[in-house]
């Protein structure tokens, strides 16, 4: 199963609803390949970690898409990589691997365990 930019329109308890369905719909082995909008914890100044970000974007694609970073950081739920990772266990998946393709983007390669 996959889902993509989708988790950060739900407030935190909504996600770890989807996630704890999700994983009762997939069979044993089952994967799920979960990419979003996710923060990373050890930054040291977000102001300057979320000015990269909207700098990133200003650059490949302009003014009108950075400024949908900006209200993406003020009205959007996006969360923490610790709090996403502990929904995901919590859930009742293994965490096969976790990489970052973008700036503020994490995914996730979830497997159904045996219980």
């Amino acid at each position: 199963m996959v889902t993509q930019l989708a988790l950060h329109h739900l407030p935190d308890f909504w996600k770890f609803v989807a996630l704890r369905n999700i994983y009762g719909f997939l069979k044993t082995g089952g994967k799920l390949y979960l990419r979003d909008v996710v923060f990373d914890s050890g930054v040291e100044n977000y102001n300057e970690y979320f000015s990269g970000w909207r700098d990133s974007v200003l650059k490949m694609a302009g003014e009108e898409f950075a400024a949908s970073i900006d209200r993406h950081i003020r009205d959007e739920y996006s969360t923490l990589d610790w709090v996403m990772e502990g929904m995901i266990t919590r859930a009742g998946f293994e965490l096969n691997e976790v990489y970052q393709p973008g700036y503020c983007n994490k995914a996730y390669l979830c497997v159904k365990s045996v219980k």
